[in-house]
C-alpha cells in the first residue's frame, strides 16, 4: 500500500528500524525509487522547522543566503519517515496535512509551489486521540496518517527480543570498530 502508517509505542520500541526494514522491503520489490529521509519531529521547531520539512527561498528569512529544498522535496520517489509526529506544531500540521493529501505544498518564502509524491510513515510514543481532544494535534491529520497502524509493545514486554538485539548490535559494534566483543 501507499497509503500512510502510523507506527505507535515507547521510546526504544523499534519504531525507526520498521520503518527503515519497510523502506528496504518496498525498495527491494521496486515500489519506491527514491531515498529514506528520517527527520525526528521534537528536534524540529518553529521557522526552523518549516524550513527543515518544506525548504525555503533565497531571502525568506534573516539568514537565508541560500535555497533549501527541504526534506519533504528529498524524499521524492521515496519514503518520508516522521518520528515523533505528535511535536510538530499547529503550522507544520496543517502544511503537513495538505502536502500528504495533495503532494504539494509551499516552500517557506516561495510563492510557487513544489510537487513531492513521497510515501510517509509516522511514528509517535504520545497517545494522538488524546493530544485531538486536547487541542494540540489536527484530527484530519491524524485521520489521514492512521490509515494502518502498528502497536509495538516496549522492549520490556517482549523479553526474547533482548538477545537477537545484543548479538545485533554486537556484530554492528564489530564491524565499526574491528573488534570482536562477546
Amino acid at each position: 500500500s501507499k497509503a500512510p502508517i502510523l507506527l505507535m509505542g515507547p521510546t526504544g520500541a523499534g519504531k525507526s528500524q520498521l520503518a527503515k526494514r519497510i523502506f528496504e522491503l518496498k525498495k527491494h520489490r521496486r515500489q519506491i525509487t527514491g531515498s529514506f529521509v528520517e527527520v525526528n519531529c521534537a528536534t524540529v521547531r518553529g521557522d526552523g522547522a518549516m524550513s527543515a520539512l518544506f525548504g525555503h527561498v533565497k531571502g525568506a528569512f534573516t539568514g537565508a543566503m541560500s535555497q533549501r529544498p527541504g526534506l519533504l522535496r528529498s524524499a521524492e520517489g521515496g519514503l518520508l519517515f516522521l518520528d515523533e509526529v505528535g511535536e510538530l506544531g499547529p503550522d507544520e500540521q496543517a502544511m503537513l496535512l495538505r502536502a500528504i493529501e495533495e503532494k504539494r505544498f509551499l516552500p517557506l518564502g516561495s510563492d510557487k509551489e513544489v510537487a513531492s509524491d513521497f510515501q510517509l510513515i509516522a511514528g509517535t510514543n504520545r497517545d494522538l486521540q488524546t493530544a485531538v481532544a486536547e487541542g494540540r494535534f489536527r484530527d484530519d491529520l491524524l485521520a489521514r496518517i492512521n490509515m494502518w497502524t502498528f502497536r509495538l509493545p516496549a522492549l520490556r514486554d517482549r523479553r526474547e527480543d533482548i538477545e537477537p538485539n545484543l548479538d545485533y548490535e554486537l556484530l554492528r559494534f564489530a564491524d565499526t570498530h574491528g573488534t570482536k566483543v562477546t
